[in-house]
């Protein structure tokens, strides 16, 4: 009985030895692995400060001047190793209980993402300006562009219209006028064939005793022919041994005649084949007056539906709070009537059908008149026999010369029945104001000339700015070598800028500028784009010139400029025109800046100018006024920017201008991400030394530490496994290995 007891006691002990191993062979495993969870946690924060700390170790110069973020250049692997060794450093009390005994294994840093690459740089720059730029552009700029845009839009639309017409007009005028030139050649080719036939006309012509005066005309051959005629039969019946008494006097007939027929007959046969060519001539130059006049009708049909207006239907409709909505409205209207009034300028299809006919009527009575001294030279053909008639030859040669004469009368000769003259007048008539217009046009030459003479003057600064040179070609290396980094194709050395010596041709470059400008601010208005954001960024951290230093060249055109002004054209003084323009030399950044200033006031100043001079009439006439207006109110803006440093937008905008705020302008219009983003950076290792390109903004770090276990390491083993951790056990040891990124 007692040794079965002790028998169930015993099985009894066994089985709870069983479960109370079990109990602690459970709760030792979720020790470990409370341990190993903290000492992941542990390590992850240790990576993150690691990193961190690392990362802390910016290029302060950057950051300050151009609030940029790079790491700078000390060794990243020696913080994060020093960081990590402070961190794990064991305190110095005896007593204490290490939980997590931890051990640093191993630590690596990669450092990666260059400044100088643009997705970085771009980043950045968007970090800093993605909040400032669109208030202060929108503020500054965009809200005191938008009141001008529907006044623009129709002032640029009128100006392509009425450009268009008037290079279309003045050939088609010249094609007219080259029409009745050639008319009038072949109609002056004939004169001098009456005096051929006779020297005052008359409509009859008396006989003549052969040899009472020399033969001189076709009306003197038929005048002597009958006594010709008698006077050979006479010395013809004259006997063997009587001489004859006429000899002299036939010989010196028939001699004149002679040559008088043959004159009469060169001149005749230039004149017909000056009259088939110069005929088909303005044959030819009325079918181009008719074509250009088609062509005409074209361009002011399609006048209505050009796509460059888009932008500034987008700027119109956008809301920008505190901002009018434009000027008034009735200016706008007013430019728009010019449009409505081109039909003018066009010829009427009757005026044309009488101007061809014209050519076809001349053509048709030269034939007349063509036949007729066809006749009469056939008829004087026979004064040098002795059967022909001298009635026919005097009724030939009448007839001809009545005929010439009403000719020469028609087309050659000046007076009232001058039918050339008479689609002269009409002609005329219809060009209307083309002398006035005409004046302006030369008068806007001149001030052209002068303005261009201030380019000129800048430009010549090249030469007393040859010590930057040297400044210039780094910067090229440089911004080379961005370009390059970049994966970007190289491209040409930048052209010098101009102005147009044609005040059509400047005033539509100036229109086209501002349909750039406007499209671009549309764009913008529709969300902020990065590249709002670079130009803005630009505007704010690089410099720009100092305009005041041209004010001399702006007052006088024929001023010079002295080394004062030379020695203001380092690239530290144009930082910002640079980045515009991308010349490598002292001035043609800043001649660039100039003339495009120029070609802005010279659009908004020619806007004003379509209002201003609508009351002329002549759609012509109103646009070569417009432009006069435009270039010398361009040019006193100029000299106000220059000696004020700003200038107002418009005389209806009163906002004013900066000379940085148009440069602001212009790098939205020159619309070249990539390229702007080289010369920042060409410029931030110019001023700095340091090269973007070889400066980090990431980095990854990587932290190993060890862990002894305390309990069952081949199961925590097997239990890692199981879970897929990356975390190794090595004998009683377990490590743990994290990763940390950190990008500025």
């Amino acid at each position: 009985m007692f040794a079965g007891r002790r028998a169930e006691n015993g099985s009894v002990s066994v089985f709870l030895i069983m479960i109370l191993a079990f109990i602690f062979a459970f709760v030792a495993l979720f020790i470990d692995y409370a341990r190993i969870a903290a000492m992941k946690v542990q390590t992850e924060r240790l990576a993150h400060a690691a990193v961190r700390s690392v990362m802390s170790s910016y290029d302060v110069e950057l950051q300050e001047r151009y609030g940029l973020f790079a790491y700078g250049e000390q060794s990243g692997d020696q913080i994060m190793a020093g960081v990590l060794s402070n961190s794990l450093e064991k305190g110095k009390r005896s007593d204490r209980f290490d939980l997590l005994p931890m051990e640093l294994d191993s630590s690596g840093l990669q450092m990666e993402r260059m400044l100088g690459e643009y997705d970085i740089f771009n980043r950045q720059i968007g970090e800093e300006m993605k909040y400032k730029a669109p208030i202060d552009f929108t503020l500054e700029i965009a809200g005191k562009m938008k009141p001008l845009s529907s006044s623009m839009k129709e002032a640029s639309d009128t100006v392509d219209v009425l450009r268009k017409l008037q290079k279309l007009y003045d050939k088609r005028e010249a094609a007219l006028d080259r029409m009745l030139d050639k008319q009038r050649q072949a109609a002056e080719s004939a004169n001098g064939i009456p005096g051929m036939l006779m020297g005052v006309y008359s409509s009859s012509i008396s006989n003549e005793s052969l040899g009472s005066s020399r033969v001189s005309a076709a009306a003197g051959i038929a005048a002597q022919y009958d006594d010709y005629v008698a006077k050979a039969n006479e010395d013809a019946n004259r006997g063997e041994d009587e001489e004859p008494q006429y000899n002299d006097e036939i010989r010196d007939y028939l001699t004149d005649s002679s040559d008088v027929t043959s004159r009469l007959g060169s001149k005749h046969r230039s004149a017909a084949n000056s009259h088939g060519k110069l005929l088909q001539e303005a044959d030819l130059a009325w079918q181009e007056a008719s074509e250009l006049n088609e062509k005409m009708k074209e361009v002011i049909a399609a006048s209505e539906n050009r796509s460059e207006s888009a932008g500034y239907d987008a700027v119109s409709r956008s809301v920008i709070p505190g901002h009018t909505a434009g000027i008034n409205g009735d200016d706008a209207a007013t430019i728009r009537g010019l449009r409505g009034q081109t039909d003018q300028l066009l010829l009427s299809e009757s005026l044309l059908g009488d101007l061809k006919q014209g050519i076809s009527r001349q053509r048709d009575e030269f034939r007349q008149a063509d036949q007729s001294l066809s006749s009469a030279r056939s008829e004087l053909a026979g004064a040098s026999g002795l059967y022909g008639s001298s009635s026919s030859m005097k009724s030939a040669v009448i007839a001809a010369r009545g005929v010439i004469d009403g000719y020469l009368r028609a087309y050659a000769e000046s007076g009232s029945a001058n039918r050339l003259d008479q689609e002269a007048a009409v002609i005329e008539q219809h060009r209307g104001s083309d002398k006035e217009r005409k004046e302006k046009e030369k008068q806007g030459k001149a001030k052209l000339k002068e303005a261009a003479n201030i380019l000129e003057r800048i430009n010549e600064l090249d030469q007393k700015a040859k010590t930057y040179m040297k400044e210039y070609d780094t910067l090229q290396t440089y911004y080379g070598e961005s370009i390059e980094f970049n994966n970007q194709a190289a491209e040409a050395e930048t052209k010098g800028a101009d102005l147009d010596d044609d005040p059509y041709d400047a005033g539509k470059s100036a229109m086209n500028g501002m349909d750039g400008l406007y499209g671009a601010l549309g764009g913008m208005m529709s969300g902020v784009k990065d590249e709002l954001l670079q130009n803005e960024y630009a505007a704010m951290y690089f410099n720009h010139f100092d305009i005041s230093r041209l004010k001399d060249a702006a007052s006088d055109p024929k001023a010079g400029l002295g080394d004062a002004v030379a020695d203001q054209l380092s690239v530290k003084n144009q930082e910002l025109e640079y980045i515009v323009y991308g010349f490598h030399n002292p001035v043609g950044n800043v001649s660039a800046a100039y003339a495009e200033i120029f070609a802005s006031r010279l659009a908004i100043r020619t806007m004003e100018g379509l209002v201003k001079n609508s009351g002329l009439g002549h759609p012509l006439l109103v646009l070569a006024a417009a432009l006069l207006y435009g270039i010398e109110m361009a040019m006193a803006d100029m000299i106000t920017l220059c000696t004020t440093g700003s200038v107002e937008l418009s005389s209806y905008i009163k906002a004013k201008l900066t000379y940085r705020d148009h440069l602001r302008l212009f790098l939205l219009l020159h619309s070249n991400n990539q390229k702007k983003m080289s010369r920042m950076l060409a410029l931030i290792r110019f001023n700095t030394g340091i090269n973007p390109a070889e400066r980090t903004t990431y980095a990854s770090g990587e932290v190993k530490m060890g862990m002894r276990l305390w309990f069952l390491p081949g199961v925590m083993k097997w239990v890692g496994y199981a879970g897929g951790s990356p975390d190794k056990v090595e004998g009683s040891r377990y490590y743990a290995v994290k990763q940390a990124d950190y990008s500025y």
